[in-house]
């Protein structure tokens, strides 16, 4: 028997190399294809956001600015003297608004405005009053017509105070005003159409008798609001 040559050996030997790579390859698992064949959707990146601590949330609240509460007294009357005219002051403040009555028993003035951050600001017919509050009193300026003066107007309560009446005799509008000081000193002028008369001794809760007509004065809460 021939015995075969070195050449025939060689090429032999390729064939099988060839033959057992094309075998590796057919048997080798194909991930990918696999993967695309299935329609399994590709994994997404993701990303979390940890949540914001208790003592940042706290500090955002604390740090939001707020709005200070208005000092100005809900409710309160004041009643004092006018300095170098010895004439009667008295005010009144009411959620915000503010009422107020000279008077000296030979001229008066009514005036009206706003309370805000424990400052008054009133105005009448020729006359003005500035004050600010603090410490239980009113303390400010007061001008009537070309006059002025400085008051100082204590904290006071019912029965001294501010008081007013109005009606109408004979066709003739009444307007009387009064102020009650604690040691019991009184003030007060009615108006009777334009001409200005000295009003009757007022006993807070009783009627006065103007013109013989009965009018029954109030304190400022039942007029602060229409005035």
């Amino acid at each position: 028997m021939k015995r075969p040559g070195p050449f025939h050996t060689l090429g032999a030997g390729v064939v099988l190399a060839l033959g057992l790579g094309v075998l590796s390859v057919q048997t080798m698992p194909r991930t990918d294809n696999a993967s695309a064949a299935s329609g399994a959707p590709a994994a997404k990146a993701t990303t979390s956001v940890a949540p914001e601590p208790a003592e940042t949330a706290a500090a955002s609240a604390s740090a939001a600015p707020t709005e200070a509460a208005d000092p100005t007294p809900k409710r309160a009357d004041y009643a004092g003297v006018a300095q170098g005219n010895g004439g009667l002051v008295a005010l009144s403040v009411k959620n915000g608004k503010a009422v107020a009555y000279f008077c000296d028993g030979r001229i008066e003035s009514w005036l009206k405005g706003t309370a805000e951050n424990n400052t008054l600001t009133l105005a009448g017919k020729g006359s003005l009053i500035t004050a600010a509050l603090g410490d239980g009193r009113a303390k400010g300026r007061l001008q009537v017509g070309k006059a002025k003066w400085r008051f100082s107007a204590p904290l006071v309560k019912k029965p001294s105070g501010l008081y007013r009446a109005t009606a109408v005799i004979r066709g003739a509008k009444v307007v009387g005003g009064w102020i009650i000081l604690p040691g019991g000193r009184q003030v007060g002028l009615v108006d009777v159409g334009d001409s200005a008369q000295a009003a009757p001794k007022l006993t807070p809760g009783s009627p006065v008798t103007v013109g013989g007509t009965e009018l029954l004065p109030e304190d400022a809460d039942a007029f602060i609001d229409g005035l």
